[in-house]
C-alpha cells in the first residue's frame, strides 16, 4: 500500500511538464538525494505494515509464515480472549453490536490514509530537508578544515611551550650565573644581599640533605664552596673597610651602625654560620676600634670638662672647723670662697630636679668663662655614658647577637662588655680620684641622688648594660659621703670651746648655724627617699653639736646667759627648719621645737624669779595647804605690798631685758609673751590664796587688780 501511494505520488510530481522541465536542471542534481529518502520513506511504510498485521483482528500470520508455524494453546487464546474484552473498544463495539471484521477492515483503511498523508507531508518539506542536508555537508567540510587547521595551531604551540621551556631553562640557568657572577665580582649593595640569601639556602639545603648521598651534591658542592670562600672574602673586605672609617675624626659612630651596619648586619651573619673565623676577626676589630673611640673620646671630655670644676669645700669646711681658720695670710680677711655652698642646698638642688641631661660643652663654658660645681659634672659625664651605652647596647644586641645562639659573642651584652670595659673602668677611677679629697657631702649626697636617677633611667630603657657599673658608683660615693659626715663629727669633738667663744656673745653660733643649713640639705635630699642611713648619720651628728654647744654655754658667767645663748642657737635651727615643709624635716623640727620649749621655759623661770621671786615661793610654798588661816597674814600683806610697788617696774624691766638679749624680734616676743603670762599665772596663784585666807575679811593691805595687771601687759603685747 505504502509503495502504491508513493507511485501515485511520483505520478503526481510528473503531471506538470512544464514546471518539471523548468526545474529540470535544479533536480537532476538531487534526484540521487530524493531517491534516498524516498527509500527511507518506503522502509518506513513497511515497518508500519507489519504493526499493522499483528493487531487484533489481522488475518494470518506475518508475511514468510504459514500459519500451521503456531503453536496454538487453548489457554493462551482463553486469555487473551478475556483481555480482549476488558478492553474499552471491544466492550463498546460488543454494546452497539458491530461485526469486528468490518470494524478491523475500516482501521485498516484509516491507517492507509494516515499513511498517504504522511507520506505526502514528507514530500512537501523534501526541499527543505534536501537544503538542510547541503548545509549540513557545508559544515562538515568547514568544521574538517577547521579541525586540521586548530591541529596544526596545537603542533604550533607545542613547538613554541618547548621553545619556551628551553628559553626559561636557559634564564634560570643564565640568572644563576648572573647571581653567582655578582656574588664572586659585583659590589656588596642590596641585590648582593638577595644573592647571598639565596646562596645560603642553597647551602643549608644540601647540608640537610648530605646524608642521602644525592650525586648531584658531587657536582654542585665545588661551586657552592667556591661561593662561599669568595662571598666571605668580598664581606671581610667590606666590613673592616667600614670599620676602619669608624677611626675618622669627629666620626658619628651611631649613624654609621644605623645607616650601614645594621643594614648589612645579615653580612655578618653570613660569616658567622658559613666562615665563623672571618666572623670572629671582624668581631675582634670591631671591638677593637669601637673601645678605643670610646675610651679616647670620654678621656678628651673628662680632662677638658674638670678645668671647669669649682672648689666647694676644703678640710677647713667643716662644721666644727673655727672661722678664724679661712682668714688669709696677708689680708686678714676671710677668703672669698662662699661659705654657704658648702653647707646650703640653695640653687645646686636644680641639678637633681631638672630632667634634661645638661650636657657640660666645653667650648661654650671656655668662652663664658662658667664654673660647675662637682655634681654638675658628675650628671653631665654619667648622661652622656648612658646614652652612648645605649645605644651602644642596642646595636651590638642587634647587630652581633642571633635567636639561636652558636658562638658566646652571640649572648646579648657580651660585645657591650668587651667595647665599654675599659671606658666604664676609666670612668670609675675618675669618679674614685675626683671625690676622694673632697669635703662636700651634700655635692656627695647629690651625686647619689643622681646615680638613683640613672639607675631608674636604665630601668625604664629596660637596657640592662650599666647595672654594674651604676652599683659601683652607689659603692663608692655612699662610704665617701659617711665618711664626710664622720669628719664633721670629729671636728665637733674636737673643737676647742674657747677659741669658739672668745667674746662670750650670746647671739647664735656659726657652729648651729652650719648645722641649721647642713641638715636642711641632708633632709631636702632625703625627701622621698626616706633613707635610714641619713637619718642614723644625722643623729649622731645632732648629738655632737649639743654637746658642743652646752659646753659653750658653759662658759658663760651666770644662768640667765647661758640660757639666752642656748635659745638663740636653738632659735636659729627651728626658723631655718621652719621654711620647709616637706615630710623628711618633721622629725628633726619637732625634736628642736620641743628643746626649744624646754628651754624657754627654764628661761622665764629664770628671770621671774629676779622680779617675783618671793611670791613665787610663797605661792608653790602654801597653794596647796589646806588651812591657810594658820600662816601669818603679815606674810601676806607683806608680799602683796611689795608686788604693789614694784609690778610696773618690773614689768617694764622684763621687757627691756628680753628684747635686748633675743636679737630675732619674733624670737624676743614670743619669750616675752610666755615671760608675761606666765607672770600672770604666779598673780592669780597668789590671789587665790590671799582670798582663800582672809575668807572677805579686811586686810590692811590690798592687793592689785587683776585686770589693772592685763591691761598694763597689753601694752607689751
Amino acid at each position: 500500500m505504502a509503495t502504491a501511494a508513493a507511485s501515485d505520488a511520483t505520478r503526481t510530481l510528473a503531471a506538470d511538464p512544464p514546471a518539471a522541465r523548468d526545474k529540470e536542471k535544479d533536480r537532476q542534481p538531487r534526484e540521487a538525494s530524493i531517491q534516498a529518502v524516498l527509500a527511507t520513506l518506503l522502509a518506513d511504510a513497511q515497518a508500519d505494515d507489519a504493526i499493522l498485521q499483528r493487531q487484533p483482528g489481522a488475518q494470518g500470520p506475518p508475511q514468510g509464515q504459514s500459519a500451521f508455524d503456531y503453536d496454538i494453546s487453548f489457554d493462551e487464546v482463553d486469555d487473551r480472549i478475556t483481555e480482549f474484552q476488558e478492553d474499552s473498544l471491544v466492550k463498546e463495539a460488543f454494546s452497539k453490536g458491530v461485526n469486528l471484521r468490518e470494524y478491523a477492515a475500516q482501521i485498516e483503511a484509516d491507517l492507509g490514509l494516515v499513511q498517504d498523508a504522511h507520506v505526502l507531508d514528507y514530500l512537501r518539506e523534501i526541499h527543505d530537508m534536501i537544503h538542510l542536508h547541503n548545509q549540513v555537508q557545508e559544515c562538515d567540510a568547514l568544521l574538517e578544515n577547521m579541525e586540521n587547521l586548530l591541529r596544526g595551531h596545537q603542533e604550533h604551540l607545542g613547538q613554541i611551550n618547548a621553545e619556551i621551556s628551553v628559553l626559561q631553562e636557559q634564564s634560570r640557568s643564565m640568572t644563576v650565573r648572573l647571581r653567582n657572577r655578582h656574588i664572586c665580582e659585583g659590589e656588596i649593595n642590596e641585590f648582593f644581599l638577595q644573592h647571598l640569601a639565596e646562596l645560603n639556602k642553597m647551602m643549608a639545603f644540601v647540608k640537610s640533605k648530605q646524608e642521602k648521598k644525592i650525586r648531584a651534591f658531587k657536582d654542585v658542592g665545588p661551586e657552592l664552596e667556591r661561593l662561599r670562600l669568595r662571598a666571605a672574602e668580598k664581606i671581610r673586605d667590606f666590613l673592616l673597610k667600614k670599620i676602619e672609617s669608624l677611626k675618622a675624626p669627629n666620626t658619628n659612630i651611631a649613624i654609621i651602625q644605623q645607616s650601614v651596619f645594621l643594614k648589612y648586619k645579615e653580612l655578618f651573619w653570613f660569616l658567622m654560620e658559613r666562615y665563623s673565623d672571618v666572623g670572629l676577626e671582624i668581631h675582634a676589630n670591631y671591638v677593637v676600634t669601637v673601645a678605643n673611640y670610646f675610651f679616647a673620646s670620654f678621656e678628651k671630655y673628662i680632662k677638658s670638662i674638670g678645668r671647669f670644676q669649682m672648689v666647694i669645700a676644703d678640710k677647713l669646711d667643716l662644721i666644727g672647723c673655727e672661722e678664724g681658720a679661712k682668714r688669709g695670710l696677708f689680708s686678714g680677711r676671710l677668703t672669698l670662697k662662699d661659705k654657704t655652698n658648702v653647707f646650703t642646698l640653695g640653687e645646686r638642688v636644680h641639678v637633681l630636679t631638672n630632667p634634661e641631661p645638661e650636657i657640660i660643652l666645653p667650648h661654650i663654658a671656655e668662652d663664658k668663662n662658667m664654673k660647675y660645681s662637682y655634681e654638675a659634672i658628675f650628671k653631665s659625664i654619667t648622661r652622656l655614658l648612658l646614652d652612648n651605652a645605649s645605644s651602644e647596647y642596642i646595636f651590638t644586641t642587634e647587630f652581633f647577637a642571633r635567636t639561636k645562639t652558636r658562638h658566646p659573642i652571640e649572648v646579648p651584652g657580651v660585645v657591650f662588655t668587651e667595647v665599654f670595659d675599659q671606658t666604664l673602668k676609666f670612668i670609675q677611677a675618675t669618679i674614685k680620684s675626683q671625690i676622694e679629697n673632697t669635703f662636700d657631702a651634700v655635692g656627695i649626697l647629690i651625686c647619689i641622688r643622681l646615680n638613683s636617677q640613672n639607675i631608674r633611667i636604665m630601668q625604664k630603657r629596660r637596657i640592662p648594660c650599666l647595672e654594674n657599673f651604676l652599683n659601683i658608683v652607689n659603692i663608692l660615693l655612699w662610704p665617701k659621703f659617711q665618711a664626710i659626715i664622720d669628719l664633721h663629727i670629729d671636728s665637733l669633738k674636737k673643737a676647742t670651746v674657747s677659741r669658739l667663744l672668745p667674746t662670750k656673745d650670746v647671739h647664735p653660733h656659726y657652729i648651729m648655724r652650719r648645722y641649721a643649713e647642713f641638715s636642711a640639705s641632708i633632709l631636702t635630699l632625703n625627701q622621698g627617699y626616706d633613707d635610714a642611713l641619713l637619718v642614723n648619720s644625722l643623729s649622731r651628728l645632732r648629738g655632737e653639736v649639743l654637746i658642743l654647744l652646752n659646753k659653750m654655754a658653759g662658759e658663760f658667767p651666770n644662768r640667765k646667759l647661758r640660757s639666752v645663748f642656748l635659745i638663740n642657737n636653738i632659735d636659729l635651727v627651728v626658723s631655718t627648719l621652719s621654711e620647709y615643709i616637706a615630710q623628711s624635716f618633721d622629725h628633726e623640727r619637732q625634736f628642736f621645737d620641743t628643746l626649744l620649749v624646754e628651754r624657754t621655759t627654764e628661761f622665764v623661770e629664770e628671770e621671774l624669779q629676779q622680779y617675783i621671786g618671793l611670791m613665787i615661793s610663797f605661792v608653790d610654798q602654801h597653794e596647796l595647804t589646806d588651812n591657810l588661816s594658820q600662816v601669818d597674814a603679815d606674810s601676806f600683806e607683806r608680799i602683796a605690798n611689795d608686788f604693789n610697788n614694784s609690778w610696773k617696774t618690773s614689768i617694764n624691766a622684763m621687757n627691756n631685758s628680753i628684747t635686748q638679749a633675743f636679737p630675732n624680734f619674733q624670737n624676743g616676743a614670743r619669750i616675752l609673751h610666755t615671760a608675761m603670762t606666765q607672770f600672770l599665772v604666779y598673780y592669780r596663784r597668789f590671789l587665790a590664796c590671799f582670798e582663800r585666807r582672809f575668807n572677805g575679811k579686811r586686810a590692811r593691805v590690798q592687793p592689785v587688780g587683776i585686770q589693772s595687771l592685763m591691761f598694763e601687759i597689753k601694752k607689751f603685747k
